[in-house]
């Protein structure tokens, strides 16, 4: 079985055992095995430290064939640092790498609707920018252009929901899409190595 790395920030839920079950299980049901943070299924769980989350994660990282990776937005307008980061990191190694959001609206949109109450034009430049005089990124992509332009350089795709679910949080429909298109092109034999 294609080994898959699943990043994202499900961890921090209240209820993150069952949501990470159910990401494993439907990964299992398109023919990947899972592994990445919240893996150890059938471990009982135990306090580890900070260090050791690390190490687990960037061996499976380096273990791994793929990385689909949650950019959904978290506590804020962008997505989650730790999957950012695990998405720069499987690039760097040379990995196949996806990632998905259950948020339709592009990032520079979020930008001037969530963060900022008021939006200027640059007259010297034609770029949005917040009441502070900062630049607002507007490129029509789902999260910052390194996230999504670096999943795209390496063959990889950013897949969105086409509208907010009712939990962008537990909401699978984009996950699943996803699993079942990267599936779809191992089968057909297109290259998922993260080749430029």
């Amino acid at each position: 079985m294609t080994t898959i790395y699943l990043a994202g920030p499900e961890v921090f839920l209240p209820d993150a055992m069952p949501i990470m079950a159910e990401k494993r299980r439907l990964a299992r049901q398109v023919g990947f095995e899972p592994t990445g943070p919240g893996s150890d299924e059938n471990q009982t769980p135990v306090k580890r430290t900070a260090a050791e989350i690390y190490a687990r994660n960037d061996d499976a990282m380096r273990r791994a064939e793929i990385c689909l990776a949650n950019i959904t937005p978290f506590r804020g307008v962008s997505a989650d640092p730790g999957t950012v980061y695990e998405i720069g990191f499987m690039i760097a190694l040379g990995k196949a790498v996806f990632a998905y959001t259950n948020h339709p609206d592009d990032y520079g949109l979020r930008v001037r609707s969530i963060w900022y109450a008021g939006l200027d034009i640059d007259e010297t430049s034609g770029r949005p920018r917040g009441p502070d005089g900062i630049a607002i990124e507007n490129h029509g992509m789902a999260d910052n252009l390194m996230v999504d332009g670096g999943v795209e350089a390496t063959g990889g795709k950013v897949f969105r929901a086409a509208a907010l679910p009712a939990d962008p949080a537990r909401d699978l429909a984009v996950y699943f899409e996803a699993l079942e298109t990267i599936a779809g092109m191992r089968a057909d034999g297109s290259q998922l190595d993260g080749s430029r």
